[in-house]
């Protein structure tokens, strides 16, 4: 079945859709490195503006920052509880690791002035886990869910809130350190956090570039790259440094709203459907389902007709022709038209089936409606009464003309060459016609005027047409 690439009935040309796809990734593109300016512009022009030192604003800050990761976490843990998809499972523990590396930051913060590496290290820390781990979820995007028992239990979990405590120690341990205080320790987790977020991102997008939630987690993970590439620029209390704090908050922000869609529809990123998508999979739904109708209604069909036909010869069946036959009577009646009715015998046909055996009767019945039904005109119907007697509805049809149409099925009925094993078979008919008239009351009446018409041309010798009497 072929199936449009647009959803919509009416799709647009090939050119304006494609310029509308461009022109759509460009403003995502623009939107998510519009912080990137602001940085680079405060980068360039913030020589002279003096640095914010605010330890109350940015322990507030820091406090919110981990309330609200703990929350998210523990909704990203929900979801993953519910749907068990091992994209959540790491998205949880990039949110715990952020959560626990990322808290020491804040409590340092009135330590600054004296412990600065110290305080400043916990930031690029949790940036880098948290990159890392999300790195690990993007990774696993779009794989089949894990069945509950390969879920982490509880002490699984506990034992990765203590891998995240053991960093927070590793970090302190750097921070004084007298070896490592002069290598660019802060640099390096930055750099990492920027390439674990874009890879991740590229990943994601590679991979679901059309769900929604992921388009939103891919613009997080650009934005929590871009606020490395802040700190990176940046002195600890500057313009670019507070810069660089709201660009993650912005990024984590969209983060957690991708949680949050996710926990009140499917549970699940990699499930949940932008409109388009949506759009396109009803109007594939749609050809299916007219697909499906269509062949119902032609097995219907085919039903209706086996159930109204002969198996063997493809006449109609008994019931079938009473049914036409009531209803071209109920016709003749209102129009005040003629109707005639051919009653059929094959002759001696008794005598086939004994002598060449049953499947000779058989190719001798559907020869013989083969050759009856390509004489008849388009509106007349032939049927099988029963065993080798057959009968003929002719719609609008005077007795000389019925007369003659049993005359050429006769003739043509005697012309068969019949072969059966290689032995010639002559096959005749006998016919009584029957015309409506005032003997007639009901269909059953000219049944048994066309029968007793039928058995006079048995009577008399066989092949041969028994017309009615003149009137």
């Amino acid at each position: 079945m072929s199936i449009s690439p647009h959803p919509y009935p009416n799709p647009a040309s090939a050119l304006t859709l494609r310029l509308t796809r461009l022109y759509e990734r460009g403003l995502l593109l623009a939107f998510s490195l519009s912080p990137l300016v602001a940085i680079l512009y405060l980068h360039h022009f913030q020589a002279d503006v003096p640095r914010f030192e605010h330890h109350v604003a940015h322990e507030l800050a820091i406090a919110l920052a981990i309330g609200v990761s703990a929350f998210v976490c523990y909704v990203t843990l929900r979801c993953y509880e519910s749907s068990g998809e091992a994209f959540l499972r790491w998205l949880t523990l990039g949110l715990i690791g952020f959560t626990v590396v990322y808290a020491p930051h804040g409590v340092l913060t009135r330590l600054s002035a004296h412990h600065l590496d110290w305080f400043l290290l916990y930031g690029p820390a949790s940036r880098f886990v948290m990159a890392a781990c999300l790195l690990r979820a993007a990774m696993l995007y779009g794989e089949a869910p894990e069945p509950r028992c390969a879920r982490p239990r509880a002490r699984q979990w506990a034992g990765w809130i203590g891998l995240f405590l053991g960093v927070d120690l590793v970090v302190a341990q750097l921070s004084f350190h007298p070896h490592l205080l002069p290598l660019p320790v802060r640099p390096v987790f930055e750099a990492c956090a920027i390439l674990f977020a874009l890879a991740a991102a590229g990943l994601l997008l590679r991979k679901g570039a059309s769900a929604p939630l992921i388009l939103v987690t891919a613009i997080a993970l650009g934005m929590f790259a871009q606020s490395s590439v802040a700190f990176m620029l940046s002195s600890a209390w500057d313009h670019i440094w507070w810069l660089a704090h709201a660009v993650f908050a912005s990024g984590f922000l969209l983060l957690s709203f991708g949680v949050v869609r996710a926990f009140h529809t499917t549970r699940a990123f990699s499930t949940v459907f932008s409109q388009e998508e949506m759009m396109r999979q009803l109007y594939v739904e749609k050809e299916r389902a007219e697909s499906a109708l269509a062949l119902l209604r032609q097995a219907n069909a085919d039903l209706r007709r086996l159930a109204a036909t002969d198996p063997l010869t493809g006449a109609s069946n008994r019931r079938q022709f009473m049914a036409t036959l009531a209803s071209e009577w109920a016709r003749a009646r209102r129009e005040r038209a003629p109707l005639a009715l051919l009653a059929l015998d094959i002759d001696h046909f008794k005598h086939i089936n004994d002598r060449h055996g049953h499947p000779a009767g058989d190719h001798a019945l559907k020869t013989f409606v083969s050759a009856a039904a390509g004489l008849l005109r388009p509106g007349d119907v032939i049927g099988r009464i029963g065993g080798e007697e057959f009968a003929i509805v002719l719609p609008g049809t005077q007795a000389a003309d019925a007369h003659g149409i049993a005359e050429r099925i006769r003739h043509g009925v005697e012309a068969l060459a019949l072969d059966i094993d290689g032995v010639p078979v002559a096959l005749t008919v006998s016919v009584g016609v029957a015309v409506s008239g005032p003997s007639c009351t009901e269909p059953g009446d000219l049944l048994k005027e066309a029968d007793r018409r039928l058995y006079e041309a048995k009577n008399a010798g066989r092949n041969r047409v028994c017309p009615p009497p003149p009137a």
